[in-house]
């Protein structure tokens, strides 16, 4: 008998063991709200104050142009291979197949540990955007608790109920950013009244002088930002798993998101540049009051528009909420993938009440560093994370564009080709692909050359901006010790192109059934 729509594919595990499935409970409707205004975060929204005043308005809106378009060929690239090979953990299992066992180990834990991590630095973000109406250190004691509170009641009602509130979250979202561009227009046009001081000398009108601030380390330090900024684009993969049609979805959301970096990112990026003149301050960057808040409400301030920037401030906090919403649900449902695959934890595997309980807990206690935030120099914290989950995403983007690439040259040396028309391709093909590796290895190279020669007057330790990177190349030659297994990459002549079902139970064809592979030679 068909499945019906709210089925679930069981995966039936040993006898007697816990279940490790999700149900597909996330609707098309809900997906396409999330591909737009989802995992819009402390990057944009936060970050590039610090960017902006390191580096000038042209090297951030360079880097956020430069970046997102790669970001969109990964995401063109992650449609492909999601609806060609459908499979849980997605991305994960992607570097598993093409590249190499130990790399997919090394990319699953690099990506749990990205948002494990990514939790509590929202949430320290949210701390210091409450910052802008009040400054009293002891706020981080009382609001911690608060806001992981509020993100277990989410999860105790489930996937669908997680969907629902991001869809609330990504509306408030685009609204927050469109009313940021409006506002930005006015200003630009003299619209509405603004300071004396600013009236007649708007920041685009010094862009002659400083476009471009501190040289080279200010260049390569807007990449941290812009790598940081678009990070859980790619987590639409793991969300796609407990959709009801996965494959449509993935193709239908990475056209969406070509959409979503030009108006969400660049477009508010350019304006930002446009009205906003920020300076680093002389004595420590991470204590400047301006550098804990939010460079949107510090733009719209200028405006003198009564309770706009405070209005923004709340819906910027209700917006990181949201990424620390979709980082506990990426981190659980990744944690529980390479778990369920026999990488990771037993316990982290099991599903109970549809809800991967265990992952969850580890995700929940880890989320509780951001108590960090209020000890002394806690908010040196913000700028390690920002390294640590900058790094993870340019290294998961890569692994992204390298399966693909190795996909389709399995293809080419097999002599088969992908026989469904339905199927998603790339428009990008390889040639896309290697530029977006190329601009990955740019901006992990200049994240770490920034930090050598940091533009901010007190930086973190140099280690920072490459201790992701140390992580990721530790589990990688540990797990080729452990398994004895020293394959850097599967012979092309090897990889798996053939989907093949991990249940034995019927499945719909059209959503998760073989992709028809035929030999050219035949």
């Amino acid at each position: 008998m068909a499945p019906t729509p709210e089925s679930d594919v069981t995966v039936v595990g040993p006898s007697g063991s816990p279940p490790t499935s999700l149900k597909k409970v996330i609707t098309t409707r809900q997906f396409v709200l999330m591909a737009l205004g989802s995992s819009i975060g402390a990057g944009l929204l936060l970050s590039t104050g610090q960017a902006l005043a390191a580096g000038g308005p042209v090297p951030l809106l360079i880097a956020f142009a430069v970046v997102g378009l790669a970001v969109w060929i990964t995401m063109c690239d992650l449609g492909e291979l999601s609806t060609n090979f459908p499979v849980k953990g997605s991305f994960y299992e992607f570097s598993v197949r093409f590249i190499s066992p130990s790399w997919g180990f090394a990319m699953g834990w690099n990506y749990v540990m990205n948002f494990v991590f990514v939790v509590p630095f929202e949430i320290i973000v949210m701390i210091m955007c409450a910052r802008y109406w009040n400054p009293d250190p002891s706020l981080t004691l009382y609001l911690v608790p608060v806001f992981i509170l509020g993100l277990v009641v989410i999860y105790s009602f489930g996937a669908r109920w997680f969907a629902e509130a991001e869809n609330v979250f990504g509306l408030l979202k685009i609204i927050v950013i469109a009313i940021f561009v409006v506002t930005a227009i006015l200003m630009l046009t003299a619209g509405v009244p603004s300071d004396s001081p600013l009236a007649g000398h708007m920041a685009y009108q010094s862009w002659r002088t400083d476009a471009f601030k501190n040289g080279a380390p200010g260049f390569f330090f807007v990449f941290m930002s812009a790598g940081m900024a678009y990070g859980g684009t790619e987590m639409l993969g793991l969300t796609a798993a407990e959709c009801h049609r996965p494959r449509y979805v993935m193709s239908l959301a990475s056209r969406l998101v070509a959409g979503r970096i030009a108006l969400l990112y660049v477009l508010p990026v350019l304006m930002l540049g446009l009205v906003l003149k920020i300076d680093l301050s002389p004595d420590d960057a991470t204590t400047n009051q301006d550098a804990l808040i939010s460079p949107f409400v510090l733009a719209v301030s200028q405006a003198n528009l009564p309770v706009l920037p405070n209005l923004i401030n709340a819906i910027i906090i209700v917006a990181i909420f949201s990424m620390a919403n979709a980082s506990i649900f990426a981190a659980s449902r990744a944690l529980q993938a390479i778990s369920a695959r026999g990488m990771g934890p037993r316990f982290c595997a099991v599903v109970r009440w549809d809800r991967p309980l265990g992952a969850l807990a580890v995700v929940f206690v880890f989320s509780f560093l951001a108590f960090a935030k209020a000890a002394p120099h806690g908010d040196d914290v913000f700028l390690w994370l920002l390294s640590l989950a900058s790094c993870s995403n340019y290294l998961t983007w890569s692994s992204i564009c390298v399966a693909q690439v190795r996909c389709r040259l399995a293809l080419a040396r097999q002599g088969k080709v992908l026989d469904d028309p339905a199927a998603y391709r790339s428009p990008f093909g390889i040639a896309g692909s290697v530029l977006a590796i190329v601009i990955f290895a740019f901006g992990l190279t200049a994240q770490i050359a920034a930090a050598a020669k940091s533009p901010l007057p007190s930086p973190p330790p140099v280690e920072s901006s490459f201790v992701g990177l140390i992580v990721v190349v530790v589990l990688w030659v540990g797990y080729m010790i452990y398994t004895r297994d020293s394959t850097l990459l599967v012979p092309l002549d090897q990889i798996e192109l053939e989907f093949k079902a991990e249940t034995p139970i019927a499945m719909n064809d059209t959503e998760m059934g073989n992709v028809p592979v035929q030999n050219v030679a035949s």
